[in-house]
């Protein structure tokens, strides 16, 4: 049967691809506990603390969670520092 359930689950995942390979499926926010459709994706690029490289923080969420965002590491930023929210 876990045979059977797998491959049933690896169609969906195939179904819910497209051409490109990403995924049509509808993103969840990533918010801990929240189920809502994500509607945007937020990132920030800044320096890291030891100053070894760029970090880049993603994540997709729902618009309430997405009007919560801010800049949350401003003493990290440079050059190519960025912050930004797009729609999905």
């Amino acid at each position: 049967m876990a045979d059977t359930e797998n491959a049933s689950e690896d169609r969906v995942d195939d179904e819910n691809r497209r051409e490109d390979g990403v995924s049509d499926s509808v993103p969840e926010c990533h918010r801990r506990g929240c189920t809502e459709r994500a509607t945007f994706v937020v990132l920030e690029r800044y320096q890291e603390e030891t100053g070894h490289g760029a970090v880049e923080a993603e994540a997709v969420l729902c618009q309430e969670h997405a009007d919560e965002e801010s800049p949350a590491n401003l003493d990290g930023s440079y050059a190519d520092y960025v912050f930004r929210v797009e729609p999905l």
